[in-house]
């Protein structure tokens, strides 16, 4: 008797990822070492980089370098559970990728730039997560 691929992954319990699967771990990985890296940046920079006069949500640098840090943390574990049960984890991508936006606008008078990349790529991931079809997932 032979057994193709369909069998020996109902026989195993373990469900091969689709590509829209794996694009979207991939990219909250990558978000979360960019949100890691700016959280690195500003611990290390903290006496150069200033907020404009006004911005009500005013950290010491070293506070915003480990609220970064502490949200890529956040991220890489949920980038880790879509790739390991991804049907399971969306809800928790979701929640943590809105995370990541609300930490990359309050960012956003330190290092514009990066904010806004960081923000399109978060807006990128849930677009993702929201939009896949896990009808292949769950078979």
């Amino acid at each position: 008797m032979t057994m193709n691929s369909q069998d020996t992954e109902g026989a195993t319990a373990q469900v091969s990822p689709s590509g829209a699967t794996f694009a979207v771990g991939a990219l909250l990985l990558t978000s979360a070492i960019l949100t890691f890296l700016v959280g690195v940046f500003a611990l290390i920079t903290h006496e150069l980089v200033a907020s404009g006069p006004g911005y009500q949500y005013t950290f010491q640098m070293t506070g915003w370098g480990w609220v970064n840090i502490l949200t890529g943390l956040v991220l890489a574990v949920v980038a880790l559970v879509v790739f390991l049960n991804p049907v399971q984890a969306r809800v928790a991508a979701i929640a943590a990728t809105c995370l990541a936006i609300a930490v990359s606008f309050l960012w956003l008078p330190y290092y514009p730039p990066g904010a806004i990349v960081l923000i399109a790529l978060d807006i990128v991931v849930i677009w993702g997560v929201a939009t896949w079809n896990t009808s292949r997932e769950t078979a």
